[in-house]
């Protein structure tokens, strides 16, 4: 009789980021959470999502375009395109992204990136109105109704 071999199962190893030192200022506020999401780390405080983490040096391609800086090495803040002109005005570096528009956008590259990341998570940390997206609810799907069996 053959042996059956046992099919080898790869453990997801969890990303580290290096970044998260920017939830400091609002990290013990005991609505703060986390999660995985888009391959970054997302924060949420205060009910909405405030800020997402992305570590991929060298990514400058998205669905065959291709730019001239790392799109998804920095962080993202979530926010409402009304806003975009007043938080534009009080930190120039950040930038529209250019996959998630609605998205403000701090390349890790920026010369005072840890400064102005600071500044905004003490932003956030004020439950600033302009920083955050609530996230919409997710629609729950109705279970099937069990068939009937006619005998």
């Amino acid at each position: 009789m053959a042996k059956k071999k046992k099919k080898q199962t790869k453990a997801r190893k969890k990303k580290v980021f290096s970044l998260v030192w920017a939830f400091a200022p609002f990290e013990e506020d005991p609505s703060f959470w986390a999660r995985n999401m888009f391959g970054g780390f997302a924060a949420y405080c205060h009910g909405k999502m405030v800020m997402l983490l992305a570590e991929n040096p060298g990514d400058r391609e998205w669905k065959n375009l291709k730019f001239s800086y790392d799109i998804w090495n920095g962080i993202l803040f979530p926010t409402s395109r009304e806003f975009h002109d007043k938080i534009l005005k009080d930190y120039p570096s950040l930038k529209s992204h250019p996959i998630l528009r609605k998205w403000l956008y701090l390349p890790m590259s920026d010369k005072n990136f840890e400064s102005i990341a600071e500044s905004i998570s003490e932003q956030i940390a004020g439950n600033d109105p302009r920083f955050g997206i609530f996230p919409k609810e997710k629609s729950r799907k109705k279970k099937a109704k069990p068939k009937k069996i006619k005998k």
